[in-house]
């Protein structure tokens, strides 16, 4: 499966416009009454917010959920006493609380070259509607959201966008996102660790990828992620022109978008049934890897729609709820 990265070779790259217009309608007011809806599921590696300690045990004075109490001491803030507690109990009580969680949340896409092809299956858009969509569901419950373009288009593998914090810079978010640009060679197991090394604290990554290069420069990235106590999401995307290549030719010269290479091809019954035995094993090699990983994965086809994704298989995986 490590050269099906191919597109026909009159195809053109994806553009700039397409993208816009598809997040356009991510951000129009009506979609997004829908995703206020959502939230995101985390079962693991929530970090501290800044400006907040924990105290032992997880308890600290201030935050916004109540832990446990513990017996008032010199020094104990008495704005924590539990008076209803004194007045029953005839005892003085301070209120401990739980220290203020966030999910940052990572936003791995990949920008290589395979990502506009075949171009009728859009899967780069579809990726930047989804990255878009999951931003706006962190940033309304004030959770931190960084982007990362993956690809060897840039010097150190990966474009990283600042930290956004407030759904008030939803525009800043698009307009990252419309930097990016499908081009050059996959990039996922060392852009990922790349942006690692500058990021210390753990969360949520959701990686959004056709992964169409050898699982060797992909599974090192992912297992990565996992051993620094982020929850993984590992979402393939893929389109109706990938899982069945008829519908684009039958006969003809094929270019590998990502380095050049062609061949002529002819999709005879044999070829077609060869293709689709090689795209059933990448996928289950794919799937089979995040498995043993404890990485959640899902297999994103672009024509459902962006609804079918967000409201049916991300709370199927536990992503979203």
């Amino acid at each position: 499966m490590r050269h099906s990265n191919a597109g026909t070779e009159s195809a053109p790259p994806a553009s700039a416009a397409s993208s816009a217009t598809a997040l356009a309608a991510v951000l129009d007011p009506a979609f997004l009454r829908k995703l206020d809806r959502l939230h995101l599921t985390v079962r693991r590696s929530l970090s501290t917010r800044p400006g907040n300690t924990p105290m032992p045990r997880g308890a600290q004075g201030t935050g916004i959920e109540l832990e446990n109490y513990k017996a008032y001491g010199a020094g104990d803030d008495l704005r924590h006493l539990d008076w209803n507690a004194y007045g029953r109990l005839d005892q003085l009580l301070i209120k401990t609380f739980r220290a203020e969680r966030e999910a940052p949340l990572q936003l791995f896409i990949d920008a290589s070259a395979s990502m506009a092809a075949p171009v009728r299956d859009q899967k780069f858009a579809f990726s930047l509607c989804l990255a878009a969509s999951l931003a706006y569901v962190s940033l309304r419950r004030n959770d931190p959201v960084r982007i990362l373009g993956l690809g060897e288009a840039w010097p150190r593998g990966f474009l990283g966008s600042p930290v956004f914090r407030h759904r008030d810079v939803l525009l800043q978010v698009r307009d990252f996102l419309l930097q990016l640009r499908p081009r050059g060679r996959t990039a996922l197991g060392a852009g990922i660790a790349a942006a690692l090394r500058e990021q210390r604290s753990p969360g949520v990554a959701v990686v959004l990828s056709d992964f169409l290069t050898a699982p060797e420069l992909y599974e090192p990235g992912l297992r990565e992620l996992v051993t620094r106590r982020y929850t993984v999401a590992a979402l393939r995307v893929i389109g109706p022109a990938e899982r069945d290549p008829a519908t684009l030719f039958r006969r003809g010269r094929l270019t590998d978008v990502e380095t050049g290479r062609q061949r002529f091809i002819t999709l005879s019954a044999d070829n077609l049934a060869r293709y689709r035995q090689a795209l059933e094993t990448h996928l289950d090699r794919l799937r089979d890897f995040c498995r043993r990983c404890e990485i959640a994965y899902a297999t994103i086809d672009t024509s459902p729609g962006l609804d079918d994704a967000l409201f049916r298989t991300f709370p199927a995986l536990g992503l979203l709820q």
